[in-house]
């Protein structure tokens, strides 16, 4: 393990330590624990403030990839647009959103080149060090988030999930992170359908209220947040075996899902060794899903493209990407009516498996977090990151919500277990997660006792109420 130590105290304001910050303070907390991680993109100046917005000054990070801020940087982690300084010109729905309920959008964290490593390592601006061991992956894509809100840093960052962006990181840095589900059955296969904001956050109070500002967004498809304090019964399966031939589940992960299973067991829940079958047939998904993936690819490149105000070309990315790019034009004729049909039987089959049972337990990555430049071999690359995406992906296509609960595991790093619901079930699932920890994430060595500045408490708004103020 790396000597380095994120040393979060040092130097800590009396607004630090009172959790009342000023958004100059609140600055300085963040800049002091990046130096040491590096899970910072960009920082952003304080807007005007919104003294009567619910959420007036309550600091927040956003990941550097798919919101659009005006006159924000957006890289999207790739070198070029960040070597022009490229911006947007305009605020997209969930932008404009945050910006109305009153957050101080302190900077743009780290993401993987246009999302699309389960590492966030991106040549642009250089690697995310996981804050439990400096020398391994924070995951990705969204690590510069779960980072940030591991080390306290923030208590609360913005990521997007095209197929476990969210989930993965917030395994690796022991957060909650939630990817909402849509409203009913996904019934169209398309990438941009699939892919998710959502926000990581080190307790699950806070995570309830995110999800309101998400529902906030009429766009999201998201339904209504809930409130705490369910004691519903439910009916588990536990899923505690690879499905994909790629990477392999190590023995810390099963004993994590063993650990909830059992808490849920102790809880009254009922608990049985069950799974969806169609979960099996993971391996196939990514085959048939790849040129889908290059599809989406190649549009996000393209938006990239008119923001830059050139195209960018295959020198302009990382080779991964360009890779990835490449196959969009390799797709046989009819491949995507193909495909199409058998992901709607897919999602059928998965859909149908909730008519029987309320939660799914699974681990949310197979292994703990890997070493930095594990993923750097071309050769290995896009088998292990499809390995460590086995029990996330498929849940993008079906429109499940499913929650990341941090464990600790073997030695010093987090486990990850997730817990994946019906459509509709955000409630349930942040209910049981709370049930199951103390409703607060571990802290990383080095950070006992630190908390992040706030300006103050999180409103008990329910934004999605007739009440509400938006």
């Amino acid at each position: 393990m790396s000597s380095q130590s994120t040393e979060p105290g040092a130097g800590m304001s009396r607004a630090e330590r009172t959790q009342v910050a000023s958004a100059a303070e609140v600055r300085e907390h963040v800049s002091r624990l990046d130096a040491a991680l590096g899970f910072m993109a960009t920082m952003l100046p304080p807007a005007q403030p919104r003294p009567a917005a619910p959420f007036a000054g309550e600091p927040l990070l956003v990941k550097d990839l798919d919101l659009r801020l005006a006159g924000a940087p957006l890289w999207r982690g790739n070198h070029v647009l960040r070597e022009h300084a490229v911006v947007s010109r305009r605020d997209d729905a969930l932008g404009r959103l945050l910006r109305e309920l009153g957050f101080d959008i302190v900077g743009r964290t780290k993401s993987a080149e246009f999302g699309l490593a389960v590492t966030t390592e991106p040549l642009a601006y250089g690697p995310v060090h996981n804050p439990w061991d400096h020398d391994r992956s924070a995951g990705g894509s969204s690590g510069g988030s779960a980072c940030a809100v591991a080390a306290r840093a923030v208590r609360v960052a913005h990521g997007t999930d095209l197929g476990g962006s969210l989930r993965i990181p917030a395994a690796h840095c022991g957060v909650f992170a939630l990817k909402p589900g849509l409203a009913r059955p996904a019934t169209t296969p398309t990438f941009a359908a699939w892919n998710r904001h959502g926000f990581m956050t080190s307790r699950v109070d806070d995570l309830r209220r995110m999800l309101s500002v998400l529902g906030g967004d009429k766009a999201s498809g998201v339904g209504h947040a809930g409130t705490a304090g369910s004691t519903r019964r439910v009916r588990v399966g536990v899923l505690a075996s690879a499905v994909s031939s790629a990477v392999g589940v190590d023995d810390g992960a099963v004993e994590a899902v063993e650990r909830i299973a059992d808490k849920l067991s102790d809880q009254g829940h009922q608990v049985l060794r069950a799974h969806p079958w169609a979960l099996e047939e993971f391996d196939q998904f990514t085959m048939k899903t790849t040129p889908m993936l290059a599809g989406w690819l190649a549009k996000e490149v393209a938006d990239a493209s008119e923001d830059l105000g050139r195209p960018l070309t295959e020198t302009d990315m990382e080779p991964g990407t360009a890779q990835m790019l490449a196959m969009a034009a390799l797709a046989p004729p009819g491949a995507g009516e193909e495909t199409a049909t058998w992901l709607c039987r897919l999602v059928a089959d998965l859909t149908a498996w909730w008519d029987r049972f309320d939660i799914l337990l699974s681990p949310t990555v197979p292994l703990q977090a890997p070493p930095l430049g594990w993923m750097s071999d071309p050769d290995t690359a896009m088998r292990r990151t499809f390995g460590m995406m086995q029990y996330t992906a498929m849940f993008n296509a079906s429109g499940h919500p499913a929650i990341n609960v941090p464990c600790v595991g073997r030695g010093v790093l987090p486990y990850g277990v997730q817990l994946v619901g019906a459509h509709g079930s955000e409630a349930d699932l942040l209910d049981l997660a709370e049930q199951l920890t103390s409703g607060e994430a571990p802290t990383p060595p080095g950070s006992f006792g630190i908390r992040p500045p706030r300006t103050r408490p999180l409103p008990e708004t329910d934004l999605t109420s007739p009440e509400s103020t938006l």
